[in-house]
C-alpha cells in the first residue's frame, strides 16, 4: 500500500490546534492535527461580498481609511455638494465626527487606519485643482504641507508619515490632461520622484512608500499595472478587465483587491485580486459602481458608496475551509 510520501514527495507535517492562515493560500496543505488526533485538510479558501450598514451621507470619490471593523469615510460628492462630512464605522454602525476643513472630492487618500489619515489635493468646485492636504489623528484635521502640484483624482498609498502620492489629471492651458507625477511625502514637505511610466488618474493603489502598485485608470479605461520599489516604476502583468475609477484595498504590493470602477461603457462588479504576479477575477460585487471607497486588506475589505451615487456598503471576507480527512 502507497502511503502519502511515496504519492506527494513529502511527508505529512504535524500540527497543533486552530491552524494560521495567510492571503490567498491557492494550495491546500494536508497535515495531521496532535490536538484532536485526526488528520486535517486545509483548503486553499474563498471570498464572499456581504451586505453592511449603509452609512448617513450618500455620496462617490470619498477617501477611506481603515478595515471592517474600523473605517473611516471623508469628503466626496453628494450629487449637489462637494463635502466635508466624515463618518465612521465601528462595525456595525456609522457615526459623525469632526469634519474636515475643506470640503472636496476626487482627493489622495492614505492611512494605517481609522485613527490616522492623510487626503491630498482634490476638487471643489467644479474646475478647481487643490494643492491642499489635511491629516487625521483620530480625532481632528490639521492642514499641513501643500502638495507641489495641483491636481485631482490621484491615488494615495502608504501612511500619515510617509505616503505616495500618484499621478492625477490637472489642466493643462484648454482641456483636463492626465499626469504622471508622483510625489512623497514624509511627514512634513513633499518631494517629486520617478514618475509613473503611463499617465492616467482615476486608478486604483495600494502598499507603502517603499513598495507599491498602481492599476487601471484614464483617459479611456486602462488594465495598465505598474509596480514601485522604492526607486523606479515597472510595467507588470495587466488586469482582466481595464477600467477607471477602480477602488482598491491592501497595504502592501503583493497581494490587493481592485473592485468596481467604469468600463468605458457601463459600472461593473468585477473584482481581481493581485498576488504579487498576475490578476485572478474572484467573487464580484453585489452592486456595480465606481468611485467607491475602498479600504482594509486583500483578505478583510470594505467597499462604500460611489456611483451612482449611495450610501451602500459591502464588506468582503476571505476564509479557508478545514475538512477532516475521514475514511468515506
Amino acid at each position: 500500500m502507497a502511503n502519502y510520501k511515496d504519492i506527494k514527495g513529502t511527508t505529512v507535517q504535524v500540527k497543533s490546534g486552530t491552524q494560521p492562515t495567510t492571503y490567498p493560500q491557492v494550495s491546500g496543505e494536508l497535515y495531521y492535527n496532535s490536538s484532536n488526533g485526526q488528520y486535517e485538510f486545509l483548503g486553499p479558501g474563498t471570498g464572499v461580498w456581504s451586505s453592511g450598514t449603509n452609512f448617513n451621507t450618500a455620496r462617490t470619490n470619498q477617501g477611506s481609511t481603515g478595515n471592517t471593523s474600523n473605517t473611516l469615510i471623508f469628503g466626496g460628492y453628494t450629487g449637489p455638494a462637494y463635502v466635508d462630512n466624515v463618518e465612521l464605522y465601528n462595525g456595525s454602525a456609522w457615526s459623525e465626527t469632526t469634519e474636515l476643513n475643506q470640503g472636496r472630492t476626487v482627493g489622495g487618500a492614505a492611512g494605517a487606519s481609522h485613527t490616522s489619515a492623510i487626503i491630498a489635493s482634490g476638487a471643489a468646485p467644479p474646475g478647481a485643482y487643490k494643492v491642499d492636504v489635511e491629516t487625521w489623528d483620530g480625532s481632528s484635521w490639521t492642514e499641513v504641507a501643500e502638495l507641489n502640484q495641483a491636481r485631482n483624482s490621484a491615488s494615495g498609498v502608504g501612511i500619515v508619515t510617509a505616503a505616495l502620492f500618484i499621478g492625477g489629471n490637472r489642466p493643462p492651458a484648454s482641456s483636463p490632461g492626465a499626469q504622471d507625477t508622483v510625489e512623497s511625502w514624509n511627514g512634513s514637505s513633499w518631494t517629486e520622484i520617478t514618475d509613473i511610466n503611463t499617465a492616467r488618474y482615476a486608478t486604483g493603489g495600494s502598499g507603502i512608500q517603499t513598495s507599491a502598485i498602481v492599476f487601471g485608470g484614464t483617459p479611456g479605461a486602462k488594465d495598465v499595472s505598474e509596480t514601485w520599489n522604492g526607486s523606479s516604476w515597472s510595467e507588470v502583468s495587466e488586469l482582466n478587465t481595464a477600467r477607471n475609477a477602480i477602488t482598491s484595498s491592501s497595504t502592501t504590493s503583493t497581494d490587493a483587491l481592485g473592485f468596481g470602477g467604469h468600463d468605458g461603457t457601463a459600472y461593473v462588479a468585477i473584482n481581481e485580486s493581485w498576488n504579487g504576479t498576475a490578476w485572478t477575477e474572484v467573487a464580484d460585487l453585489s452592486t456595480a459602481r465606481s468611485g467607491s471607497g475602498g479600504s482594509g486588506t486583500a483578505a478583510n475589505a470594505i467597499c462604500t458608496g460611489g456611483d451612482p451615487i449611495s450610501a451602500v456598503t459591502e464588506e468582503w471576507t476571505f476564509s479557508h475551509s478545514v475538512k477532516t480527512v475521514t475514511t468515506s
